[in-house]
Formats: structure tokens, sequence, C-alpha cells
């Protein structure tokens, strides 16, 4: 059996946990999981500094990659590490929005990034699609489905939609929607906080 199989299997079929893990459980830390097709494992911790983020994935064919990202609000990241590249964003308007975005609909941003010493400055529109429930084992969350449009210099949009659960502060899956058909960047089907992963 692969040694990715074998992590998979000790992370889903763990322990079970003492309860759902809420907002609170942030400053613990909160692990969320997907197995399939590609094993992706990210810890979300809230620091004095705000919210930091590690994601270390292996791919099918057993090659690892760490992600790091810091951010205020999980739909805004402030900064992403990923293979020692750094990409620093910031961003003009209010992202406090985005905490009411079911009431207003949209949320528009101007997002700043430098990265390998070069600074582009590009528009972000956030829209509420809908509300649902997600289940996670013996866990059900409140979520908003959001549609994230970004506009690249030469005019193309890229497009996203994520499910974003508000009681966590946290996504629990995104997708990138092209012409072509749409492809699932990660879909968790395991969550738990720091101490349960430890037992």
């Amino acid at each position: 059996m692969k040694r990715i199989t074998t992590l998979a299997l000790i992370v889903a079929a763990g322990p079970a946990m003492a309860t759902c893990p809420t907002r609170a459980d942030l400053r613990q830390g909160i692990v969320l999981v997907q197995n399939e097709p590609i094993f992706i494992r990210a810890d979300i911790e809230l620091r004095p500094d705000g919210f930091n983020e590690v994601r270390l994935i292996t791919d099918a064919d057993e090659v690892k990659s760490v992600v790091t990202l810091t951010y205020d609000h999980a739909l805004a990241p402030m900064s992403v590490n990923e293979g020692g590249e750094v990409r620093l964003l910031s961003y003009t308007g209010d992202t406090g929005a985005l905490d009411d975005l079911a009431r207003l609909g949209d949320v528009s941003l101007s997002l700043t990034e430098v990265s390998m010493g070069e600074e582009t400055t590009r528009p972000l529109l956030f829209n509420h699609v809908g509300d649902g429930t997600r289940g996670i084992l013996d866990c059900t969350y409140d979520t908003w489905t959001i549609r994230v449009m970004e506009a690249s210099a030469s005019g193309e949009i890229d497009t996203r939609e994520v499910e974003y659960a508000p009681e966590i502060g946290a996504i629990l899956s995104e997708r990138r929607i092209t012409p072509d058909g749409d492809e699932t960047l990660y879909d968790y089907t395991w969550i738990g906080t720091s101490a349960d992963v430890a037992r």
C-alpha cells in the first residue's frame, strides 16, 4: 500500500471527534482533509497576528508540496508561499464586508499583488450565489456559495466558486470555472481539531 494511502486512512479512520469544530477551536487549530483524488491536509490556526493555514499536498505520484497562507479572512489571503515563491496581497476596499456578503449580494475590491519583484493590480468581485448546508462526517455547517471573479490586465476573467462556512471561517471546497468545464481544486471530506488528530 502506498504511503499516501496509509496516511489518508489514518486520518479518515481516526478516533471520533468530541464535538464538531467551531470558530472557537481555531485558536488550537482546525484540520480539514481531502483523501481523493489527491491528498490535501489543511491546518488552520488563529494566531495573534491573524489566521495561518498550512496545506500539505501529495499527488498521485507521491510528490509532496506545501502551501502556506496568511489572512484575516479566508476569502482574502494576504500572503501565499508556494514552494518558496511568495506572493504578497493587499486590498483596496472593505474586506470586512465579506462577512456580510449574504445580505449585500456583491462585494467589489481591488487586489494588489507583489510577486517576484513585480506589482500588479486588478479588480475582484465576490458574488453570493446562494445558501446551503454541508455535511462532513457527523458535522453539518451552514454555507454560502460564492463566485469570485478576478480580471487580469489582459481583460481575461478568472472565475472560481467556493463553498464557505461562516461558522468556522473556512472554505470547504473550491472549483475553477472555465469555458471548457469545471475543475475541482479541493473538496474536504474530513474535519476535526488538532487535538482530534493528535489523539
